[in-house]
């Protein structure tokens, strides 16, 4: 039993005045809205944060930026194993001390796999929520 809920919870707006007034309610006459009753078992992480089939593919915004994210992952993907095929064959016509060849040689590949890396993070976000929304971080100082 909560003594005094306004409180005890952080309740900002005003579509929360109705759980200000069940928890008063509650209190007032020593209810328990539940009573013994037992509780199904909590659907697991997976089901409630479930986010392509509740959002993405309804959505005309996200699922066409998600078609678009995962055409330049793959893009990205072919890009890296091209640059990493083609390395030898920069040895065949360069001299293998030219800055540009070095430069491209390490640098094209890396760049294209680090760009199919941060896509493919940004495309699980479109499938599965976050665990602990950005509002209930800590703030950083």
């Amino acid at each position: 039993m909560v003594r005094n809920p306004g409180k005890a919870f952080y309740l900002p707006t005003k579509a929360d005045s109705f759980v200000f007034e069940l928890r008063q309610w509650v209190n007032q006459y020593n209810a328990e809205p539940f009573g013994k009753e037992t509780f199904s078992p909590p659907l697991a992480k997976s089901v409630l944060l479930e986010r392509y089939h509740s959002h993405t593919e309804k959505c005309a915004s996200c699922s066409s930026a998600l078609s678009i994210i995962e055409r330049l992952r793959f893009g990205s993907g072919v890009a890296t194993v091209l640059t990493l095929a083609w390395t030898p064959m920069l040895f065949l016509f360069f001299q293998t001390t030219s800055v540009v060849v070095v430069v491209i040689e390490t640098l094209a590949p890396l760049i294209f796999a680090l760009a199919w890396l941060g896509l493919s993070k940004l495309v699980i976000q479109f499938y599965d929520g976050r665990t602990l929304p950005p509002r209930n971080r800590p703030e950083k100082n």
